[in-house]
């Protein structure tokens, strides 16, 4: 014995797809902003250090500190 299943997409689901798609975009947005800001305030909290500091505790000089904040970012 065959079975049929006719599956149409409803309008309930639809929209219920459009809304969740855009919480997912505001809430991926916020995290963002979020980590902009906090990388925002590393690198100011490097720039204040003088350069032996910066060499002793991350093996860096000053023109490599926005490089090494955004490492997971930059491509290599």
């Amino acid at each position: 014995m065959a079975y049929i299943t006719d599956t149409k997409p409803n309008l309930g689901s639809t929209i219920w797809a459009a809304i969740r798609g855009t919480g997912v975009a505001v809430l991926d947005f916020l995290e963002d902003l979020t980590l902009a800001a906090s990388r925002a305030e590393t690198i100011e909290a490097m720039h204040e250090m003088d350069d032996a500091t910066l060499r002793s505790r991350y093996n860096i000089s000053r023109d490599q500190i926005v490089a090494y904040v955004f490492r997971d970012k930059l491509v290599p």
